[in-house]
């Protein structure tokens, strides 16, 4: 795994713009946001999951996504911003492609797993958020 993407990661998570983003989508709702007239929260909402775009563009091209799977929370993310994805999609059809498929090929990789097993992120998510 190349160091060099793992940092390219975390630097886009822990973006202060990513951050403020994050916490209005904790607080108000990603479906909420992706409705909304407002230029800030459809801004938001939007950062968010081309932020998760980028993400999925880089992590694609990695051949073995074992370890990127274990520590980065590709399928949670997807999970709560699918709702704004599918908003945002009806204008946009190919809205989020590539964060679609790489949540996807996640949620596959977790089947063979034992169903008591947790990944680094959700250890991770856990410790964090309860």
């Amino acid at each position: 795994m190349d160091t060099q993407l793992l940092a390219t990661i975390f630097q886009i998570r822990s973006n202060p713009h990513y951050q403020k983003a994050e916490v209005t989508r904790r607080s108000r709702g990603a479906s909420v946001l992706a409705r909304s007239e407002e230029i800030e929260d459809l801004g938001a909402i939007n950062l968010l999951i081309n932020s998760w775009e980028t993400i999925s563009l880089l992590i694609l091209q990695v051949k073995d996504k074992d370890l990127i799977f274990e520590i980065t929370p590709v399928l949670h993310m997807f999970t709560e911003l699918s709702d704004a994805i599918e908003i945002i999609g009806c204008k946009f059809p190919d809205y989020a492609a590539n964060f679609r498929l790489l949540s996807k090929l996640q949620a596959d990789w977790l089947r063979f797993k034992d169903d008591r097993y947790q990944t680094g992120e959700q250890g991770g998510m856990h410790a964090l958020f309860g």
